[in-house]
């Protein structure tokens, strides 16, 4: 796929969030962990540390990184159309291959975080909801000294919510 100067490969781009070590799920029911906390409380740094290895992870600040290949972007602004794609992607494959999977979520809208829960256990999936929680004094200082590599879940939000919700609907049996 292209656009003004811009190629990617679609399929190329979706396997690089799938993760080797989650191709041969041996449990029989796939679990989801769902990480909900404000912004800045620890939930990236809590998915880095306890489930990169053996998870899927959909992270729409990541798939942004990626597709910006060292460059500076405003998030979404760029790349809005591959980042829905590859998401999308990323989202349905691990679903359809009953991978493990893990994502953020602020969770400040009740409707869609449930939305994305019951969706996920109708397909079979063991959920796992963690709340990440901080002093707010730590979390005002992480958010300060944010850098550019580490998009807010304030902005990942919507894309996870949909395109979970949508990959669990394609995945239905």
């Amino acid at each position: 796929m292209s656009g003004e100067g811009f190629t990617f490969d679609l399929s190329e781009e979706v396997d690089k969030f799938l993760g080797k070590s989650s191709l041969h799920v041996e449990q029989t029911q796939p679990r989801f962990v769902l990480l909900l906390g404000g912004v800045c409380t620890g939930k990236t740094t809590m998915r880095k540390a306890t489930y990169s290895k053996d998870y899927v992870v959909l992270d729409a600040g990541e798939i942004f990184l990626n597709l910006s290949r060292g460059e500076y972007y405003e998030f979404g602004e760029m790349f809005e159309q591959p980042l829905d794609m590859i998401g999308y992607g990323v989202a349905y494959k691990a679903i359809r291959g009953r991978r493990n999977i893990v994502t953020e979520l602020i969770g400040s809208d009740y409707g869609p975080t449930k939305s994305v829960i019951d969706a996920m256990q109708s397909l079979g999936y063991k959920v796992e909801v963690i709340g990440v929680d901080c002093d707010f004094e730590v979390a005002m200082a992480r958010n300060l000294n944010r850098g550019l590599d580490n998009i807010s879940a304030h902005f990942t939000d919507p894309y996870h919510i949909r395109w979970l919700l949508q990959a669990a609907a394609e995945n239905v049996s």
